[in-house]
This record gives structure tokens, C-alpha cells and sequence, in this order.
């Protein structure tokens, strides 16, 4: 097998196949799971959280206390988007109580109109990949 940029040429006996393909893309793949958010779901074992926020959550400082310490932004998507792709390839983890926890506003506070819907297509996206989970607040 040789592979020259975007070529790749199969030699066997007396037979050849010359392939072209797009480079960097791989089939069924949502295109928001980005080469960096890949590596990281697939580096993450038993009882390890991934935390996918919004613009408004400092991300920086709590990613640089992980044991990556790394950050994996996916620009121009919203949270609904991206929880889709992610649960579109990795399962949840039944070995934790809860495998999926949420923010709820402080005591006293009430979600607005438009957070609950976020919520509730979250949760959607959520069920549509493992119909058995109960997305639950954080305490």
C-alpha cells in the first residue's frame, strides 16, 4: 500500500486499484466531532466526565484543572448539536449512578421559557442515542 496526498494505490499479483478520497474525513461521522474532540472521547475510560457548556461557563480555567488539561472548543454549534454527535459514538457509562448530570438554576431561581427547551432537546438528543437514561440535576 502506497499513499501519495489524497491517493491511495493497492497493488496485489497483477491487479492494481487506484482510490481517491476526501481527505480527513472519515464515513458516518458527524462533522463537529473534530480530530481533537475524538481523541479526547476516545481517551476517556469508566467514571471519567466530559462537560460539554456553553460560552458563558469558564471553560478555560476548569479544563486546565483536568487531567488533560486541555480544552476542546467546537465553534458555531450549539449545545443540542454537539451532545447529539458525541452520544452518536460514545456510550454512556452504566457503571456510575448517573451517566448524565445537568445544571439546574441556584434555589430560588427559575429556569426561563427558553432554557427549558434547551434542556428538553438535550435531553432528546440524549434519549435518542440511549432511550434508558434519566439525564438528573446536579446537586
Amino acid at each position: 500500500l502506497k499513499c501519495f496526498a489524497r491517493t491511495c494505490l493497492f497493488a496485489s499479483r497483477h491487479k492494481f486499484l487506484l482510490l481517491d478520497f476526501a481527505m480527513g474525513l472519515l464515513k458516518g461521522l458527524d462533522p463537529l466531532l473534530t480530530a481533537d474532540l475524538l481523541h479526547m472521547l476516545r481517551s476517556a475510560g469508566h467514571g471519567d466526565s466530559i462537560v460539554v457548556v456553553d460560552c458563558n461557563f469558564p471553560a478555560v480555567e476548569v479544563a486546565s484543572k483536568t487531567t488533560t488539561g486541555k480544552l476542546v472548543q467546537i465553534a458555531g454549534a450549539d449545545d443540542v448539536a454537539v451532545i447529539d454527535a458525541i452520544c452518536s459514538v460514545l456510550p454512556l457509562d452504566y457503571f456510575v449512578d448517573d451517566p448524565v448530570l445537568h445544571m439546574v438554576p441556584s434555589p430560588g431561581n427559575e429556569l426561563p421559557p427558553l432554557g427549558k427547551e434547551v434542556h428538553a432537546q438535550v435531553f432528546d438528543a440524549i434519549r435518542k442515542h440511549s432511550p434508558d437514561v434519566q439525564p438528573k440535576p446536579i446537586d
